[in-house]
């Protein structure tokens, strides 16, 4: 095995340093979020760092690069605390994978990548039509993280959407859904199901 010190990361080219590190987790479950513009314009930008917060009641979270430029999804939810998730499958991961790109803040992502959207009655926020897992959620609080001035931004959860329904214990059938799965900043990975281990709950 080769040894990767530091020192050696610390020296290395910017961007291959960049690429390197975003792998070392590796695949992620990627998501959309929706946030509404005070222009009343839909921004959709794509996170690969969503996680599990809690579930009674359920709060997600998703860490948001440092704000030192803009961040159109930050800058909106201090204006409207509410954002879809959209869980990104095959059908439209090319389309999401280009939110990451800077627009304008006066350029809807939605519209100029031709992404579909979906309206649920009396709800006034969209979900992408293609993707077969969303919710809706509820900004709640934000915490700065120090060491590099990332935002852990957490959010409950206010209502989910699912094109298949969950297992008998709740458990959703991801590899299902044709859901893919992101690896450093451009690389992307289909799902597949190894099976179920038992949890031992005290």
């Amino acid at each position: 095995m080769e040894a990767y010190p530091l020192a050696r990361l610390l020296e290395a080219d910017r961007a291959w340093r960049i690429n390197f590190i975003n792998s070392l987790i590796g695949p992620k479950n990627l998501h959309v979020l929706i946030t509404r513009t005070s222009e009343n314009l839909w921004n959709a930008a794509i996170f690969n760092s969503g996680l599990h917060v809690g579930s009674s009641p359920p709060y997600v979270g998703f860490l948001l690069r440092p704000t030192t430029v803009p961040r159109h999804t930050y800058a909106n939810l201090k204006k409207y605390p509410y954002a879809t998730l959209n869980a990104v499958s095959r059908d439209f991961y090319k389309q999401a994978h280009k939110t990451h790109k800077k627009f304008p803040a006066e350029e809807s992502e939605v519209t100029a990548l031709g992404l579909s959207l979906r309206w649920a009655e009396g709800e006034d926020m969209p979900y992408v039509a293609d993707s077969p897992l969303t919710a809706r959620l509820r900004w709640v609080e934000g915490h700065l993280i120090s060491v590099n001035q990332t935002h852990l931004l957490v959010f409950g959860v206010e209502k989910v959407w699912t094109t298949q329904p969950p297992a008998e214990d709740g458990y959703l059938p991801l590899h299902a859904l044709g859901l893919v799965a992101g690896s450093g900043c451009d690389a992307y990975y289909e799902l597949g199901f190894l099976g179920r281990e038992p949890i031992e709950r005290s």
